[in-house]
């Protein structure tokens, strides 16, 4: 699954009840429920997970409601977490490999080859 962002722009003039019955059918042509919600009289903003072969039947739902003026589906790039502990900064994972000099490699391979 991967991250999108979908913002929406409404018809001005809707009454509060038919703001909220168009965010639900929205939420229901996502097929899922949005991780985060941002709201303005005007635009409705959703971050959400969905398989990327599935944005298409989202936009031409989109597409058939006529309170919807202007949408823009964005796919986002995933974040990398931090852990913080007593206020430091420690990255989640390393995957660091130990140096090794060449000399060591170039004797590793002379007793292969011997």
């Amino acid at each position: 699954m991967k991250n999108y962002e979908l913002t929406y722009l409404i018809s001005p003039g809707l009454s509060e009840e038919e703001r909220k019955n168009l965010c639900q059918r929205v939420i229901s042509a996502l097929g899922v429920q949005p991780e985060t919600r941002e709201e303005s009289p005007s635009w409705t903003s959703f971050n959400f997970l969905a398989e990327p072969e599935k944005i298409k039947d989202i936009e031409q739902k989109l597409k058939d409601g006529t309170l919807i003026k202007r949408y823009l589906i964005l796919a986002k790039k995933p974040r990398k977490l931090k852990i913080k502990f007593a206020g430091e900064s420690v990255p989640q994972k390393t995957t660091e490999r130990p140096k090794v000099e060449l000399k060591e490699i170039e004797k590793k391979l002379d007793e292969i080859l011997k």
